[in-house]
């Protein structure tokens, strides 16, 4: 495993994080034989959320972390300030929900749901313009000093809003945002897939890093179309999947990213090759993953072993013709 180091933590940070929006009860077993698999790879951080898959996650999540005991040897992310999801798992965009009295709400459910005493990063799911940077980061610093999180971000900020929030945190003397959730892969995306979520370049990653923010991808894995599991630009597909990633430079990136598998071994598979780019130690960058069985995880697990050259990242992202 590869790790960083985020501002405000103690605890190393594992480059590959289990995501857990699929996770249900119903699915026990497999997600046990997921997160213990994980665990022993050297992975530590489990991202959650109190509305990932309607309030399904944190309660599977809870009793896994019971049965084993480890809490204090993982990095727990949970997330405050999402749209309104019900118990069905489905969405309300409408039904904002950021502010100050959100992410006290969400902390205090999501604490006691739990039934622990504090979350190592806590980081807001959405934005909104309209509310002040100073309202949202205030709310976060005191549940800091209080000890029920170590460390806060946001997720799905514009770098803009990002920079003024850092601004206001240093004028404030505050710990400050340490980690930024958008969505950065290899992958362009024409249209975003849900209302609110940002999609990121690495000149957006470089300039968190140079304020001190590590990234944290969702999404680095470009929703399987580095798989591949489509082949060409008239392939059929999902609408959303479709609106989002067809387009002619993509489907050049995910040739070029087949031809430096290749390169690479005869077991590497061009999606491997897609989040190396991502997790690249270039850059502060590390990558939360949705695997749904233990294959999955174990092909995302072979991204820690692929060295990019410099070149080779360049012709991954279109910027010379050809490898030497």
């Amino acid at each position: 495993m590869k790790y960083l180091k985020i501002k405000g933590l103690d605890k190393k940070v594992s480059r590959v994080m289990m995501g857990t929006g699929w996770f249900s009860l119903e699915d026990e077993g497999v997600i046990f034989e997921l997160l213990d698999t994980y665990v022993a790879a050297g992975g530590n951080v489990i991202d959650t959320g109190r509305f990932y898959n309607g309030g399904k996650s944190e309660k599977v999540l809870t009793k896994w972390l019971n049965a084993r005991k480890n809490r204090e040897e993982l990095v727990i992310i949970n997330k405050a300030c999402h749209h309104y999801v019900d118990e069905n798992n489905v969405h309300y965009p409408e039904k904002n929900r950021v502010g100050a009295q959100y992410i006290t709400e969400d902390l205090e459910y999501s604490l006691n749901n739990m039934g622990v005493e504090y979350f190592d990063i806590y980081e807001m799911h959405r934005d909104n313009v309209d509310v002040p940077v100073s309202e949202l980061m205030d709310r976060l610093e005191q549940h800091r000093l209080e000890g029920k999180i170590k460390t806060y971000g946001v997720s799905n900020w514009s770098n803009e809003r990002v920079e003024e929030a850092n601004e206001y945190c240093k004028s404030k003397g505050y710990l400050g945002i340490s980690v930024n959730n958008p969505s950065f892969s290899l992958a362009k995306v024409n249209k975003p897939r849900w209302v609110g979520c940002v999609y990121v370049d690495s000149d957006y990653v470089k300039r968190c890093n140079d304020d001190g923010i590590s990234i944290v991808s969702w999404g680095a894995q470009g929703a399987g179309f580095f798989v591949p599991l489509w082949k060409d630009i008239n392939q059929d597909a999902p609408q959303d999947i479709k609106e989002a990633y067809f387009t002619e430079e993509n489907f050049e990136r995910l040739k070029r990213a087949e031809e430096i598998a290749k390169i690479k071994g005869d077991d590497v598979e061009p999606i491997n090759v897609a989040l190396a780019y991502v997790i690249d130690e270039r850059m502060d960058v590390a990558a939360s993953i949705g695997p749904r069985k233990k294959s999955e995880l174990q092909s995302s697990l072979k991204a820690l072993d692929i060295k990019l050259t410099s070149e080779e990242i360049a012709y991954l992202e279109l910027k010379c013709d050809k490898l030497n």
